[in-house]
């Protein structure tokens, strides 16, 4: 499995965070072998280290990100190119089998994606989530509540500590 770190600038009006977008490439592959998973194994996978209060849908079309949680995004089927930061920033492609971790206050779009493009997604202990657009006169509000999301405790694809390097 290929990890990849991205630090993301902020973007005004979208914060970003400092912790990076980790990308963790056929993760799910290696995990359930032979691509032999479905949306509630993943959900039940995650939450053994402890990423909870999950959903299974896709990536909205806008710009957007939460200013009180971390979020992970695992893809169970197809593809997207999603762009990351805001525009003008990283699109990356997204791909049946990867995980990305999401640092609270990262704006996520996706651009465009194949019919058959589903993913899970779930936030560190359950976390509640927000939906933030890039409203101007929330960036104040945001960036507070950005500051207030702890790192979490658990790497949701090896079960081990955070970013431990």
């Amino acid at each position: 499995m290929e990890t990849i770190k991205m630090q993301l600038q902020e973007n005004k009006p979208f914060p970003n965070n400092k912790l990076p977008v980790v990308l963790y490439k056929k993760a799910l592959d290696e995990i359930f072998k032979q691509n032999d998973y479905s949306g509630e194994a993943v959900l039940s996978f995650l939450e053994k280290h402890d990423y909870s209060n999950g959903w299974i849908n896709g990536i909205l079309s806008e710009h957007h990100f939460h200013s009180i949680a971390h979020e992970v995004l695992a893809c169970i089927s197809g593809s997207a190119r999603v762009q990351l930061g805001g525009p003008e920033s990283k699109i990356i492609t997204f791909t049946q089998g990867d995980v990305v971790f999401l640092p609270a206050g990262t704006a996520h779009k996706k651009m465009d994606s194949t019919e058959d493009f589903i993913i899970v997604g779930a936030y560190p202990n359950g976390d509640s989530y927000d939906m933030r657009y890039g409203e101007i006169s929330e960036y104040d509000k945001v960036k507070e509540n950005i500051i207030q999301v702890p790192k979490p405790e658990l790497d949701p694809v090896t079960g081990q500590s955070f970013l431990k390097d």
